[in-house]
């Protein structure tokens, strides 16, 4: 029985590992490809597709389709590398990732260390056209270690960000000179907050004088706000974890092994026995 119950519990530990470790904001991943063939001169296509458009904090993922090992490096073969990535080798089949950095704003110019001819960039921008963004949204709650990029628009700027585990709330604060009334709208990653979204606070009133519309990896918050706005509080379904991945790994080994060797442990039988 303590082997069964042994193997159940590494078993689940290895499930619940698959957890990933990290948060990411609203990010996207950015999927290139080496082309068959790409270590030939004569080869039409080498990267695909060989330019594409990014963001800070978006995953450049680079898999070798072709059939040997590829090398690349960040720079051009003009200047030579850059410094910003180095791929080391990677074998047919695998992938590269690379985490865009604001230090990439502009052209990332990156090519095959072996094979000079493939070239390839990505378009690197701070944030979607027109949106401003308030960075480490969440690390005033758990660990400190999950935390997002929050991209909004308004005249106003954030200049503080806050995460009440207890109301479920995640809350602003907003500077700025402002003469009419303007919205303010927040793209708020679902990470960050859950749906669905209970209610909006606007200087510690609550409003019923706002939109909000889902997407893939957000949900976008449009409220009115006027120029003596200080500060804005979103209400969700939960909040960005109380408890950090590997805390809540470690939570969820403890209970799966207690449950087992709660199962497991053979019923004591209570009464005098009999003769």
């Amino acid at each position: 029985q303590f082997l069964v119950m042994y193997k159940i519990v590494i078993l689940a530990a290895a499930l619940v590992l698959l957890i990933p470790l990290t948060a990411s904001s609203f990010t996207a991943t950015l999927d290139i490809r080496i082309h068959t063939g790409s270590s030939s001169q004569l080869a039409a296509i080498t990267f695909f597709p060989p330019s594409i458009t990014g963001y800070v904090g978006d995953t450049l993922q680079i898999g070798n389709s072709d059939s040997v090992v590829h090398h690349l490096v960040s720079g051009t073969p003009e200047k030579g590398p850059d410094g910003k990535f180095d791929s080391g080798t990677i074998a047919p089949g695998q992938y590269f990732t690379y985490t865009i950095k604001d230090a990439d704003v502009g052209v990332l110019h990156y090519y095959d260390l072996n094979y000079t001819w493939m070239t390839g960039k990505v378009f690197v921008q701070e944030s979607k056209t027109g949106y401003k963004v308030i960075s480490n949204v969440g690390q005033d709650a758990g660990d400190g270690k999950t935390v997002y990029r929050v991209e909004y628009s308004s005249v106003k700027d954030i200049i503080s960000s806050s995460v009440n585990t207890k109301d479920k709330s995640v809350n602003f604060v907003l500077v700025g000179n402002s003469t009419t009334s303007s919205d303010l709208v927040l793209r708020l990653p679902k990470g960050l907050i859950g749906g669905p979204l209970i209610g909006v606070w606007v200087d510690n009133q609550q409003t019923r004088n706002f939109t909000s519309t889902e997407e893939a990896s957000v949900y976008v918050v449009t409220i009115p706000i006027t120029p003596l706005t200080e500060k804005v509080g979103i209400v969700g379904t939960t909040v960005v974890p109380e408890f950090g991945p590997a805390a809540a790994i470690i939570l969820a080994i403890s209970i799966i092994a207690i449950v087992t060797v709660t199962r497991l442990r053979p019923i004591q039988r209570l009464g005098r026995p009999h003769h």
